[in-house]
């Protein structure tokens, strides 16, 4: 009973350890809100004879940022100006007005709207995604540090 009590209490210390520092390395990558960083899990389970900690993450993409990656387009990915509010988070296709696009020489093309004239959106074949998360390095680091949380557990129980 005294192990089993050991190996729980150092695998709920675990979680926590990985969820406290990948938030915060998550909050440190960059713009990334509320969503990002309470997305992250890492719950304790039992069962079969073993104790596991699944770390898991609400946003299905969140590899993207863990290991990075070059996104194509289909032909070209529309991405937003950062000047035209009214596109950020709107996909071009889902833009309310008419847009017309404009191919610039040595330049990449533009989308402007129909209804104002400006300028929304703008063309590249790709973009390359960097690593911005730690979140599996974290984790290996907690899990090296287990056997010292368990003797730590063991001794006090």
């Amino acid at each position: 009973m005294k192990v089993h009590q050991a190996a729980l209490t150092t695998a709920r210390v675990a979680a926590v350890l990985i969820e406290d520092r990948g938030r915060a390395d998550i909050a440190n990558a960059g713009n990334f809100g509320r969503r990002w960083t309470e997305g992250l899990k890492a719950t304790v389970t039992q069962g079969g004879g073993n104790i596991r900690i699944r770390v898991t993450h609400d946003v299905e993409y969140w590899t993207v940022f863990q290991y990075g990656k070059v996104i194509r387009g289909k032909p070209l990915l529309w991405i937003p100006l950062s000047f035209a509010d009214d596109a950020q988070g709107v996909m071009a296709r889902d833009f309310p007005a008419p847009l017309f696009r404009v191919d610039r020489q040595g330049k990449a093309p533009l989308l402007i709207s129909a209804d104002d004239g400006q300028p929304k959106y703008f063309g590249k074949e790709q973009v390359k995604i960097p690593k911005k998360f730690h979140l599996v390095e974290i984790a290996a680091e907690v899990s090296r540090d287990l056997g010292d949380l368990f003797r730590r557990f063991f001794r006090q129980g």
